[in-house]
């Protein structure tokens, strides 16, 4: 048996009886609890004690037991230790020391009876501001820590967190370490809090441990802790992408080309951890589009081209993944690389009041996997009359055109180069009637040099040299199309500070990213 000893006496005269005192002592709240022993130790040999002993115990003034017997008069001798516990006795409200007395008396003709007087110990009673708490910040689904300081041992705790309007017990504290009082725990903190921290990668919580002494509640501590989502709760995404081509021409090659193939996108996301998706950015040859799924403008580049959708969620948390590599074919629109046009007669010799044309084209294309061809073509037509319809021409051969023309008339004469995928570039000569060194047109408000006049003004087939200024109030143009169309002729980019295309003529433009604040590209396509 363990317990503080208190006393040991050698009781009565003849024979003397050795008797132990002792106790156990706990706080219950505002109480104090004895546990009282004693102990009859043996009587043997010669000696001997042939009558009852009795016991009384008074604690605080109570008592605990009255007229106890310890042994009976029978028998005189005993070999083995006589014990007594008087279980727990509570002394509500001591203070300082409670008063123990012990009275070991005996009757039937021994007149031992003898009183012995002790003072116990009053534990200092228990309060929570004994007690401290902090709680450690934590991963949610990984460990965190909780500290607590307390008075000494044998205290229960019962431990709860919120957070948001989640809330629960902590169920699994395990001791990481224990010095003066100091005890530091650990616990898990659930992954499900995550669901709790949707607009943030972290939110505050609370920690309730409730203190115990036995059964009795001590008190109540608390803590603030930090939850923190953790790195790897970010968007999961998928990227699929198909090339569109409009053009009917292209659309079974199954091929993306420059400039002619635009791409559709679809994007399947989704937050983990509660988190909702907030904005999908898909990004291609340059163009960058919003949204989950939709359709870019015609591909600027070329090469081997990998579309990326970067995906944030409501945490803020972003992800970059790759769709599969596209192949971007490089096409630029047919160019005519060499051409001609003169009046000649049937033999094709040239004349400059031939009634034929002699023609000469070559052009060239952006092959495609051999799926692209060129084909050449030629038109004419007097000044401002009718066209004549189309005749096709073999690349870089000359071929005449005609018959019947007039010699004081101009004819016009367009050559063009078309392509499979669609695209077409045309050149445009003027051949000019026969030659004279001035002629007047009817009317007299018209002359020409080096040609028929065919038109009110003043026309000039031959070169010209001014030696003064030259003064233009009103458009040049150059072979039908404005001067700025010559300067910019097809496949070459201008940039403006518009966001509109150019308007100049006919032409048609194609948008080119710049990259430059305020500054917008064109290429021009025909």
């Amino acid at each position: 048996m363990s317990y503080t000893a208190l006393d040991s006496i050698q009781w009565g005269g003849t024979p003397r009886i050795g008797v132990r005192f002792g106790y156990d002592s706990r706080r219950s709240g505002s109480a104090m609890q004895y546990r009282i022993y004693v102990t009859v130790e043996p009587l043997t040999g010669a000696s001997y004690f042939g009558y009852p002993i009795y016991l009384a115990v008074y604690v605080d003034g109570s008592c605990v037991s009255s007229g106890y017997t310890l042994k009976a008069a029978s028998p005189n001798r005993w070999s083995s230790s006589i014990e007594y516990d008087s279980g727990w006795v509570t002394a509500a409200g001591a203070s300082g020391s409670a008063p123990l007395t012990i009275r070991l008396y005996s009757g039937s003709g021994s007149t031992r009876d003898d009183s012995y007087g002790y003072a116990l110990p009053v534990e200092r009673a228990e309060s929570i501001g004994d007690f401290s708490l902090t709680a450690g910040d934590a991963v949610v689904g990984q460990t965190g820590t909780l500290t607590i300081t307390r008075p000494g041992y044998g205290y229960s705790f019962v431990c709860t967190y919120a957070l948001g309007t989640a809330s629960g017990s902590i169920g699994d504290l395990r001791t990481v370490s224990s010095s003066s009082g100091r005890v530091v725990y650990q616990w898990t903190v659930p992954e499900s809090l995550a669901h709790q921290i949707t607009a943030s990668t972290w939110a505050s919580g609370t920690v309730t441990v409730k203190v115990y002494s036995g059964g009795t509640l001590v008190g109540t501590l608390r803590a603030p802790f930090t939850a923190y989502v953790p790195e790897s709760m970010r968007p999961v995404a998928t990227l699929q992408v198909s090339v569109v081509n409009d053009d009917a021409a292209v659309r079974d090659w199954g091929l993306c080309i420059q400039g002619v193939s635009r791409l559709e996108y679809t994007v399947t996301a989704s937050g983990q951890g509660g988190a909702s998706i907030r904005t999908c950015r898909f990004r291609f040859g340059g163009q960058e589009l919003a949204g989950s799924s939709g359709t870019t403008g015609l591909i600027g580049g070329s090469g081997i081209l990998v579309p990326t959708v970067t995906v944030t969620d409501s945490r803020g948390r972003s992800v970059t993944v790759q769709g599969e590599a596209v192949t971007v074919w490089e096409y630029h629109p047919p160019v005519i690389t060499a051409s001609a046009v003169v009046r000649c007669g049937i033999d094709g010799t040239p004349q400059d009041d031939g009634a034929y044309l002699k023609v000469k084209c070559a052009a060239a294309c952006s092959q495609i996997q051999t799926r692209n061809s060129v084909q050449i073509r030629a038109r004419f037509r007097p000044m401002g009359g009718a066209w004549s319809g189309y005749t096709e021409l073999l690349g870089g051969l000359e071929q005449l055109l005609g018959g019947g023309l007039s010699p004081t008339t101009s004819y016009e004469v367009e050559l063009s180069a078309r392509d499979t995928v669609g695209h077409i570039r045309t050149v445009r000569y003027t051949a000019s009637t026969s030659q004279v060194t001035l002629h007047l047109h009817s009317g007299g408000k018209g002359a020409a040099f080096g040609k028929y006049s065919e038109t009110a003004g003043l026309e000039c087939a031959w070169p010209a040299v001014f030696y003064g200024d030259v003064a233009v109030s009103g458009g040049l143009t150059v072979n039908g199309q404005p001067l700025e169309a010559a300067v910019f002729p097809v496949g070459s980019v201008r940039l403006t500070d518009s966001a509109a295309p150019p308007d100049i003529g006919t032409t048609s433009w194609q948008s080119v990213e710049t990259r430059i604040a305020g500054v917008y590209g064109w290429r021009r396509v025909t």
